[in-house]
């Protein structure tokens, strides 16, 4: 299966405004998971929704991780240069601007966001990240000045506990992006109120 073309599985609708949300799917979801989420945040938006092409135990996800949880930082660089790819020739493709692709995801998806942000700051301008924590150990310096970025985690998440999220957030503005910190009281999974709180900021 290619990885950085348009043969790679994905679903592309065309909508009504030049935003285009790149929707990436979490762990065991493929280019459909999250469709609705994307809707939710941006009714009018395009929706480019990839499939992760490495598998683990037969579950589909954009990069590997470790027995022990931690993730190979060899195979999300692999993963961002792959997806960056296919972002440049599915913007080609059906005719968006390149210049006004917002990034959502969870768990996974949402720190592959996170890794393309921070290797490849100028192809996207925010996302939303749900259920996400940091993708590198190291995070290098990057010029995110402008772009939008909302963190929406569960204080009882242990994938992405909240001292992380704190230093995340202290990353990413140290790096110049705008960041909303959003917090729910429950664990791993997308907080219906932060959607809508999103999607509500997206529009005004």
């Amino acid at each position: 299966m290619a990885n950085n073309d348009l043969s790679r599985p994905h679903v592309f609708t065309q909508g009504t405004s030049s935003r285009t949300i790149l929707a990436l799917h979490g762990t065991g979801g493929d280019e459909r998971n999250i469709l609705g989420l994307a809707q939710a945040l941006d009714s009018t938006a395009s929706i480019l929704s990839p499939r992760g092409t490495h598998l683990e135990g037969g579950m589909n996800r954009f990069f590997e991780r470790y027995a022990d949880g931690t993730f190979n930082e060899q195979s999300i660089e692999a993963a961002v240069d792959d997806l960056a790819e296919f972002i440049t020739m599915a913007a080609n493709e059906y005719d968006v601007d390149a210049g006004n692709i917002f990034a959502t995801g969870f768990s996974n998806g949402a720190n592959t966001a996170s890794a393309l942000m921070i290797r490849r700051p100028e192809m996207l301008a925010g996302a939303a990240l749900f259920g996400s924590t940091i993708p590198f150990a190291h995070v290098d310096r990057v010029d995110l000045t402008g772009t939008r970025v909302w963190l929406a985690n569960g204080d009882n998440d242990s994938y992405a506990p909240v001292d992380v999220s704190e230093w995340w957030v202290d990353q990413l503005r140290g790096c110049g992006a705008d960041v909303t910190w959003l917090r729910h009281p429950g664990g791993h999974e997308i907080w219906p109120d932060h959607a809508h709180l999103i999607a509500n900021e997206l529009r005004a």
